[in-house]
């Protein structure tokens, strides 16, 4: 048995590019991208933090990626050999993940993207 695992809408790289530090706003990114799959608010950030007790007297939201969206795209392989006696599972599971940073005007910041799917063939 042979068969393929995907969770989550795939990234489009094409808009990759269309996205510019201090001017692609929130909403040009959930346009091209849909809605995060992960919105960190700074609020809920800070209290996370100060739960872990990691943050010291500067409160997040004074730093100029409190606002994160967050997408991610799984694809795996998966093999299987089942019998009576004996079973086998093999399965290789790959990201790909997309960490935009807003500033407080709402426009992106920072933004990182990894591809791990072309590791699967």
């Amino acid at each position: 048995m042979i068969g393929r695992y995907y969770e989550g809408a795939k990234i489009p790289e094409e808009k990759l590019k269309e996205i510019r530090p201090g001017v692609t706003t929130r909403g040009e990114i959930v346009t091209w991208f849909g809605p995060p799959q992960n919105y960190i608010s700074p609020t809920v950030f800070n209290e996370i933090l100060r739960q872990m007790d990691l943050v010291g007297d500067e409160p997040l939201t004074n730093y100029p990626f409190a606002n994160i969206l967050s997408y991610q795209y799984n694809r795996g392989n998966i093999g299987a050999i089942v019998l009576v006696l004996f079973n086998y599972v093999d399965a290789k599971v790959k990201s790909d993940h997309l960490v935009i940073f807003l500033d407080d005007n709402e426009k992106v910041k920072y933004y990182g993207f990894r591809k791990g799917t072309d590791e699967l063939r």
